[in-house]
């Protein structure tokens, strides 16, 4: 059996400011491992559509995806989760924002969107 006074004093080591603040610091910590989890799977999703859109091995398709970022100035997961919704129907003005400002960087007649007679920029099917 554990005397009183131990109990007391592990009480007062838990509730104090630096237990606290350690506490604080170890969640904020967790959610941004959990957050960059997601990303990374969400990245690899994205790699993973081009590898198959484009018909070239994943490390080309990562390779491409840095490219388009760094001279699209535009974020890497911001692009892969503009891909992923495309690919899922989910195409948004923000989607078409990024995947229209990337695609100049892309070699002559190569797009990610093409444009419907009604004039509105959609998810270029791959062809087969």
């Amino acid at each position: 059996m554990v005397p009183q006074s131990l109990h007391a004093e592990a009480g007062l080591v838990a509730r104090s400011p630096d237990t606290s603040s350690r506490v604080a610091q170890l969640e904020a910590e967790i959610a941004q491992l959990r957050d960059a989890l997601a990303r990374r799977q969400q990245i690899g999703v994205a790699t993973g559509l081009l590898a198959q859109r484009f018909a070239i091995t994943p490390d080309r398709a990562w390779s491409l995806m840095v490219r388009l970022s760094q001279n699209g100035h535009v974020k890497v997961r911001e692009i892969a989760q503009a891909v992923i919704d495309a690919h899922c129907g989910r195409l948004d003005p923000k989607d078409v924002e990024i995947l229209s400002s990337i695609e100049k960087y892309l070699p002559d007649g190569v797009r990610l969107l093409h444009t419907r007679e009604d004039g509105q920029r959609s998810v270029r099917e791959p062809s087969r």
